[in-house]
């Protein structure tokens, strides 16, 4: 009987498991890689002008509308001042390509302000966040600014990268009439990891939960039941029916450890049929030598007393009468040894009778673990001598069992026949062919009983891509030498 494992303490538990401990930080490490990559992108464009060129265009696209007579009104410096935080957000034409980065470190990224000549602010975007921080009005950036294009001022790291451009407002005619600053702040990458989660861990989420569950679909089809069929073939085999297959043709790692096992199974049945056979044999030669220890000796022993117990009679009769009493005792001693062996070697297996049925169903049996097709011509009439017939099943059965190991064949035909004093065995399969004759213990066994029989001849048939066919042929109703 199966037993199985409890479904939090199977593979494919442990796998997906295994999965969602293992992709959590891998999804997190690869999002904080791509994050740190476009971050160091986009603060190499600022620091290398992209910022301040943005900041002046902007500054001089407002002093074409600023004059002494009419000043822009507060609204329009807003609206233009909110354009510059969109601009330089934008992926296309803004900052970098991957300006993107900014929103996905934080919400207000951009800050702009517009300020008088005496660094009152006039204007800031975007409306309702933070603001840009000025320098102190007595800072040297507010002059220099007035006499060169935009000033790049100091910044900071840590815990925020931040980076300010200042840019002097021009009217038409070059007379600066005030300055719009403009400040990026973002926090460092990493700190996004231990922060506020993204939109994009939704999604991570979700791909977690489609992966596992595609996964357990995967292991479930494809591993874990087929784990658990080589499980109970397993069981089967442990409980000795080397009957079970694993019926698995698939041509991945599990597929060819499934084949791996059935010739495994069936190599061990081979093993075992050895073994039953080997402690058959040492059975009958204990047997054997009971008989002659126990037996033996009384019967020579009885026929000596008997022997005594005819001379003496006439002449002494009561030295007879001992004799005859010696000779009972060793009858009924002969007696029990006898029951006792008969005990033990009363068995319910049918005698043996013709070669014939013997083969045939040591056939069956292979096919059944086979499946291979058989085909039987077989001599009904030959009789099974216990030496001839237990050499030919022998070889009947290792060449079956070759078949089975090495040929690949699907069908195998067994013929037995009787011409004159001579019969033939002969075990042909469909297979690959290409068996090596000088090489191989199967073979070599083979051989060895053929050529021990009377008369007996081994001969191996196996051209490469025809198939694979044994004959042998011995001497009927001789006795070995």
């Amino acid at each position: 009987m199966s037993h199985r494992r409890n479904v939090l303490q199977g593979l494919t538990f442990k796998l997906a498991l295994f999965y969602l401990l293992l992709s959590v930080p891998a999804l997190a490490l690869i999002q904080w890689t791509i994050v740190s990559f476009e971050f160091h992108e986009l603060f190499e464009a600022v620091d290398s002008g992209r910022m301040a060129s943005m900041t002046q265009d902007a500054a001089n696209a407002i002093g074409r509308h600023w004059n002494s007579e009419q000043p822009p009104s507060d609204i329009e410096l807003a609206t233009r001042a909110e354009a510059l935080v969109l601009r330089m957000e934008r992926p296309q034409d803004g900052l970098a390509p991957s300006s993107y980065v900014m929103l996905e470190l934080s919400q207000v990224p951009v800050a702009v302000g517009v300020y008088d000549l005496a660094g009152r602010a006039l204007a800031n975007a975007p409306d309702g966040s933070w603001t840009a921080t000025p320098p102190p009005l007595t800072d040297q950036a507010w002059e220099g600014s007035s006499r060169e294009h935009a000033v790049t001022l100091s910044g900071e790291e840590s815990p925020e990268r931040v980076r300010r451009v200042l840019a002097t407002i021009r009217d038409s005619h070059g007379n600066p009439r005030g300055f719009l600053l403009a400040e990026l702040r973002l926090p460092l990458p990493w700190q996004r990891l231990t922060g506020e989660n993204s939109f994009e861990w939704p999604i991570l989420f979700v791909y977690l939960v489609v992966f596992s569950i595609a996964t357990a679909f995967f292991m479930v089809r494809w591993v874990t039941r087929r784990l658990n069929t080589i499980a109970d073939a397993a069981e089967s085999w442990s409980a000795g029916d080397f009957s079970t297959l694993i019926p698995d043709e698939s041509g991945d790692e599990l597929g060819r450890l499934s084949r791996d096992l059935n010739r495994m199974a069936c190599e061990l049945m081979s093993l075992m049929q050895s073994r039953t056979d080997l402690a058959s044999l040492q059975e009958r030669q204990r047997i054997a030598r009971d008989l002659h220890d126990t037996v033996k000796q009384k019967a020579f022993a009885l026929n000596l007393q008997i022997r005594a117990a005819r001379r003496l009679i006439g002449t002494d009769d009561a030295a007879a009468a001992t004799r005859m009493d010696d000779s009972f005792e060793l009858i009924s001693g002969i007696q029990r040894q006898l029951v006792h062996v008969l005990d033990e070697l009363r068995t319910e297996r049918a005698p043996r009778g013709f070669l014939a049925p013997r083969l045939r169903d040591l056939a069956e049996r292979w096919a059944r673990i086979s499946g291979l097709q058989r085909e039987f011509d077989l001599d009904d009439s030959i009789l099974d001598d216990a030496v001839l017939g237990e050499a030919m099943l022998r070889i009947a059965e290792e060449a079956l069992a070759n078949v089975l190991r090495h040929s690949r064949a699907t069908r195998v035909a067994i013929r037995l026949h009787r011409k004159d004093e001579q019969i033939a065995l002969s075990i042909a399969d469909n297979g690959i062919g290409g068996a090596d004759s000088s090489s191989g213990m199967g073979l070599a066994n083979m051989r060895g009983r053929a050529e021990s029989l009377p008369g007996g001849h081994f001969e191996l048939i196996s051209t490469p891509g025809a198939g694979t066919e044994v004959r042998v042929r011995c001497n009927y109703g001789a006795r070995p030498q």
